[in-house]
């Protein structure tokens, strides 16, 4: 229930920062993302995680002190693609990959076809990562909420929506021809 309301969180965050922003409440729009990321560093066991979760925390309210709201607000999906990609990436160069331990929680052993399969899904989401954050950062230095929220608050979860789709139709042909 508790991953549900953080998930929720997530999804609706960027319409509440474009409502606050649209409202002139621009003070209240890190109010929730900061009850998120405190929420997630208190569930998280794992150490990268939490400490993924801290520093997001830390930047944030360094931000947030330094008078850069609107700034800190525009480029934190871009903060959060960057840490998801060296988080893959960092797992491609110290395996196993994120996707192979996910792959492990839900199969136990896999075989030595699994983990070259799930060492691809890794690259994938490394590029999915770089080319979300990319546009995230354009957004966010075009400075358009309209455009940002759009982005942020729909295209780019449909479009992980179709690549988790689209991976999981591969996963299912491969399983039948392997």
């Amino acid at each position: 229930m508790k991953s549900l309301l953080l998930g929720l969180g997530t999804l609706l965050y960027p319409v509440w920062v474009y409502a606050s922003v649209s409202y002139g409440w621009l003070w209240l729009a890190p109010v929730p993302l900061l009850l998120l990321l405190l929420a997630r560093l208190w569930q998280h066991k794992d150490p990268q995680q939490r400490g993924f979760a801290a520093l997001t925390l830390l930047v944030l309210l360094l931000a947030l002190l330094a008078g850069q709201t609107e700034l800190a607000l525009l480029y934190y999906p871009v903060w959060i693609n960057a840490g998801l990609l060296l988080i893959f990436a960092w797992s491609l160069y110290f395996p196993p990959t994120v996707i192979e331990r996910l792959a492990r929680l839900m199969e136990g052993e896999l075989p030595e076809s699994g983990i070259r399969y799930t060492r691809k899904v890794t690259q994938v989401w490394c590029l999915f990562f770089f080319g979300n954050g990319s546009v995230a950062a354009w957004l966010a230095w075009y400075g358009n909420w309209q455009w940002w929220l759009w982005y942020n608050g729909a295209l780019s979860y449909l479009l992980m929506g179709l690549l988790f789709g689209a991976e999981y139709l591969v996963r299912r042909r491969v399983r039948q021809h392997g």
